[in-house]
């Protein structure tokens, strides 16, 4: 006899960068009913809570789409994680995410000075790049600041200097005409990542590693 499956729940593993992640066709025959909100929110276990729509495409697949690059890129969703839905009425899910190791994670931890960013149309389109908050509060804007700016350099020896780093409540960014010299003269393109390493706090000095698409 086959395992009944538990319909409040469903897992999701990360294959590649996903601008979206669909939900298990069997959940949706389950709960279609229930979810009755968009966007459902998504509470993970550092108590942060998520709103990300969703969407269904012309086959009937239901998809988070809108909100959910942000989400993945906050907490660095690469392939192999896992994630955990739990469905806890309407349209709220508690999120459980384990790195490849089976082991939980949560957020940015403040002891690492880096990240990365894989560079999409919509940041080409705007002239601007998305930067974990967490990241941007320990070590470039503080908690008392919303902008300030900051120095790019890479291996190749080129700098940029004056690039803005904006903060707002959920995300970060890196923007203006400096950023946007940055991204021409590196020939950013949709798809690229961008390796961010702080190698000096006090004049907010990053090095910057790129991988093409």
């Amino acid at each position: 006899m086959l395992p009944r499956r538990n319909p409040r729940h469903f897992v999701r593993f990360i294959t590649s960068d996903q601008t979206c992640l669909k939900i298990p066709k069997t959940f949706i025959e389950d709960n279609r009913k229930q979810i009755l909100l968009n966007p459902v929110l998504l509470i993970v276990s550092d108590d942060k809570v998520w709103p990300v729509g969703w969407t269904v495409t012309g086959d009937g697949k239901v998809w988070l789409q809108k909100g959910w690059l942000e989400f993945s890129e906050y907490y660095y969703l690469k392939f192999g994680h896992l994630l955990r839905f739990k469905h806890v009425g309407k349209s709220i899910f508690h999120v459980k995410i384990f790195n490849p190791r089976y082991e939980q994670v949560f957020e940015y931890q403040p002891d690492n000075r880096c990240f990365s960013v894989t560079v999409r149309d919509s940041y080409l389109q705007s002239s601007w790049l998305y930067v974990p908050v967490n990241f941007c509060r320990t070590y470039l804007t503080g908690y008392h600041q919303d902008e300030v700016r900051c120095v790019l350099e890479t291996s190749h020896g080129g700098r940029w200097g004056e690039v803005d780093c904006r903060v707002f409540k959920s995300f970060g960014k890196l923007c203006g005409q400096n950023w946007k010299k940055f991204s021409y003269e590196n020939s950013l393109g949709a798809g690229d990542v961008c390796e961010f390493e702080l190698i000096n706090a006090a004049e907010r000095v990053m090095k910057v590693t790129i991988s093409r698409a």
